[in-house]
């Protein structure tokens, strides 16, 4: 279902690209006074801490010193310009061929470690700071969708002969020269395959990554299909990005956690009450559509309710039935509240059920959007049973647990009195601003 994108949204994408290609040619062409003008990691670091907006954390430190010290060096640094390749002539196909020079560019960094330890937070100081427009911050789960339909898109237009991954690494590059992806993971064997090349592809483009991850890279695609085919990539990967560990044994998404209660549990009446009240109030009492549909894609999905950007779906709509990213993100990106109820407690037999979970949660939290829940168990309770062994062409249990801790950092981060407040649900942010932490869920749940 991934692989079934239209040539529609790979338009957009070659727009974007199009639009980056003058950037791309001179990355960084700001002197280091520039750093005493937007300032690097290390203050806005320290800015952040000062203003209370974070904990000062000696592990976080070391690793915003490394992001700084690749911001020191993109400072300096430019480029070559990418040039198209040109079609082999009689001579160079009976004399061969010099071989590309490689471009020197500054080694990234591959940030991995626990969940909710600061990896995204210190990856978005770097993004932020770096002065160009030749860069792009992007979850990975979205980027390898984009690649899938620039493949999809390469075959429909090209020869049967042509190989798309070159053409498509220098397309990336031109558009951004510098990448940082959120939460990068390797499940699936088809990503694997393209991962492959591709990466090594954009690295002789001069692409600089920055990455962070729940796994060390040895750990990528473990146990996987074909993982021989792909360990090159995880040498690659080791090579051109430093690999550090942010571990500080403090998970600061339960740390900052409020009582902003958009989260109820167990599910009861009165939990049913309460989910109606929220939703009133998120969509200002509009009127309600019901079984209306989004159309994206070539495909539909189905909204049972919805009003003014708000809308409700039961958990079995969501994720017991054929949805993936593609259908999330999309849902993300055209409603800022979803309300989600009756979220079952989960098992070894709820495993496809499970992985959509863990999907639909990467999806909202990315686009940012406020989660109304009521579930059977609390958070933590979500998930039970031990896993193992091989799944057939896609995670292994150990996969799933692991991104499933990832989830469940996640869900407590999104019920916070901060999220609710830098939400896109203007309505809620207002009332939880107003309110002390200990009624904001009082607040909430009276109509």
């Amino acid at each position: 279902m991934l692989r079934q994108i239209s040539a529609c949204r790979h338009s957009v994408f070659l727009r974007a690209s199009t639009r980056g290609f003058h950037a791309a040619s001179s990355l960084l062409t700001h002197t280091v006074d520039a750093l005493d003008t937007n300032g690097g990691p290390v203050r806005e670091y320290k800015r952040m801490v000062q203003d209370g907006r974070l904990i000062d954390d000696a592990f976080q430190r070391s690793i915003v010193s490394k992001l700084d010290r690749l911001y020191q060096d993109l400072l300096v640094f430019t480029p070559p310009p990418l040039v198209e390749p040109s079609p082999p002539s009689y001579f160079s196909k009976l004399f061969g061929t010099k071989d590309p020079e490689r471009v020197t560019a500054p080694r990234g960094l591959y940030i991995y470690g626990d969940v909710g330890t600061g990896k995204t937070t210190t990856m978005d100081m770097f993004y932020t700071s770096i002065p160009t427009t030749s860069k792009r911050r992007v979850h990975f789960h979205s980027f390898m969708l984009e690649v899938h339909a620039r493949i999809n898109h390469f075959r429909r237009t090209h020869h049967a002969h042509e190989d798309p991954v070159p053409t498509i690494a220098r397309e990336l590059a031109r558009a951004s020269r510098v990448v940082c992806f959120d939460e990068f993971q390797v499940t699936d064997i088809a990503d694997a395959m393209v991962l492959r090349r591709l990466l090594h592809e954009m690295f002789v483009c001069g692409v600089v990554m920055v990455t962070t991850s729940n796994r060390h890279p040895d750990a990528l695609y473990a146990n996987g299909i074909q993982r021989e085919s792909f360990m090159p990539c995880i040498a690659e990967l080791k090579l051109k990005c430093e690999c550090v560990s942010l571990d500080s044994g403090t998970d600061y998404r339960k740390l900052v956690r409020e009582s902003a209660r958009v989260f109820f549990a167990p599910i009861t009446q009165n939990t049913n009450d309460a989910l109606m009240a929220v939703f009133a109030r998120a969509s200002q009492n509009a009127q309600v559509q019901v079984n209306g549909e989004l159309r994206f894609l070539g495909r539909s999905l189905r909204v049972p309710r919805s009003a003014r950007g708000v809308a409700w779906f039961e958990f079995s709509d969501l994720c017991t039935q054929a949805h993936g990213s593609a259908d999330y993100i999309e849902l993300a990106r055209h409603f800022h509240t979803l309300v989600l109820s009756n979220v079952p407690v989960m098992h070894m037999d709820d495993r496809n059920a499970a992985r959509r979970f863990i999907t639909l949660i990467d999806a909202l939290y990315e686009a940012h959007v406020v989660l109304v829940m009521s579930s059977e168990a609390e958070i933590n309770a979500l998930f039970t049973g031990e896993f193992g062994g091989k799944k057939e062409g896609g995670c292994v249990g150990e996969e799933e647990v692991f991104a499933f801790q990832r989830a469940v950092s996640r869900l407590v981060e999104m019920q916070s009195r901060k999220w609710i407040t830098s939400g896109r649900n203007d309505v809620l942010a207002e009332h939880a601003q107003r309110m002390d932490a200990d009624t904001v869920d009082q607040v909430l749940a009276t109509n």
